[in-house]
């Protein structure tokens, strides 16, 4: 269902207010489209590019852009919209647009995260801020670009979460180089768990063996993590309680613990936590199974080795893995 934003008129011209909650989608909206029920739009505005994808991580930043990376960031998992729109007048500015968004987020009881404009986001008149966020989807083929002079680029970013953290959101507007006047991006997260079930059962250590012999490396898909954590599920006991089978019965065997991620977020990002869940995974069976530390070794790829697309969901979760792979001793 369509919501949305009116200018008031008369002495209030030019600021503008919540209208009824049940304006209609615009006319020129492309076909499919819809705004996400959470965030309204400024009324005058029509959807020129949007995306819909089931279940992926969306990173926000909530903090400037020094240079080398932003001062801080939120990270979500699940539906993932990405949407952006023009307005019918090209003399509204984005100040307008902003303050309209800060006012109907916090309507809704949103924390702003963070909220700032122009140079004071990153180098460029903001340039930097939005080439390196990667939050946004540019828009469809004739809008959105970024003007081209500073001094007309007027660019202004917010990332709100709602109360109950299950939405999070960047939304940035400024004037677009193509068209007159405003444009609007937004990405928007809401949380979700997937909902893919692996089409695998759990190994045993007589196959793990065998796949470590006969290919070098077997997947474990039974490992699993707390959302964007190192933290080990409990539901990979059984799992790890194989691989430590595994090690007991191959006693010669020496494994390389070996994290791996999707494609969602940056590569140092998914390298360090590819990585941290490795560690995790030697440190478990050290201290709960008695492994020897000098059998195993924790190294982290990220996302430099996937093993399905990350084009769809299936694909991202088959990436998620780790892997044992047999090392010399």
């Amino acid at each position: 269902m369509q919501q949305g934003l009116a200018i008031l008129s008369g002495v209030a011209a030019g600021v503008l207010a919540l209208a009824g909650p049940f304006a209609g989608p615009a006319a020129a909206d492309i076909e499919g489209s819809y705004d996400h029920p959470e965030i309204e739009r400024v009324a005058g505005s029509d959807i020129v590019y949007f995306s819909r994808t089931e279940f992926d991580r969306l990173t926000v930043p909530t903090g400037a852009h020094d240079g080398d990376g932003f001062e801080s960031a939120e990270t979500l998992e699940g539906e993932v919209l990405k949407l952006s729109y023009t307005f019918d007048n090209p003399d509204i500015s984005t100040l307008q647009i902003k303050r309209n968004y800060l006012d109907a987020l916090q309507a809704r009881g949103f924390e702003i995260l963070y909220a700032d404009s122009h140079d004071a986001l990153g180098s460029g008149a903001g340039r930097s801020f939005y080439n390196a966020s990667d939050l946004f989807s540019r828009g469809a083929r004739d809008c959105c670009r970024l003007a081209t002079r500073s001094s007309n680029r007027d660019l202004r970013y917010i990332a709100a979460r709602s109360a109950d953290g299950s939405v999070l959101a960047g939304i940035a507007a400024f004037n677009e180089r193509r068209v007159p006047g405003p444009a609007v991006e937004i990405a928007v997260v809401t949380a979700a768990d997937m909902g893919t079930e692996m089409d695998h059962r759990p190994l045993t250590a007589g196959e793990m063996e065998t796949g470590l012999i006969e290919e070098g490396r077997i997947a474990v898909q039974d490992i699993l993590f707390e959302f964007d954590s190192a933290r080990i599920l409990p539901e990979s006991s059984d799992a790890l309680a194989t691989v430590a089978e595994l090690m007991t019965d191959a006693a010669g065997m020496a494994l390389l613990v070996v994290g791996h991620t999707d494609n969602s977020g940056s590569h140092d990002y998914n390298l360090s936590l590819s990585m941290a869940r490795a560690q995790a995974v030697v440190d478990y069976l050290t201290g709960q199974h008695g492994v020897a530390g000098d059998r195993l070794q924790a190294a982290g790829a990220g996302m430099m080795a996937p093993i399905a697309t990350n084009r769809t969901d299936e694909g991202r979760a088959l990436n998620r893995r780790v892997e044992l792979v047999e090392m010399a001793r």
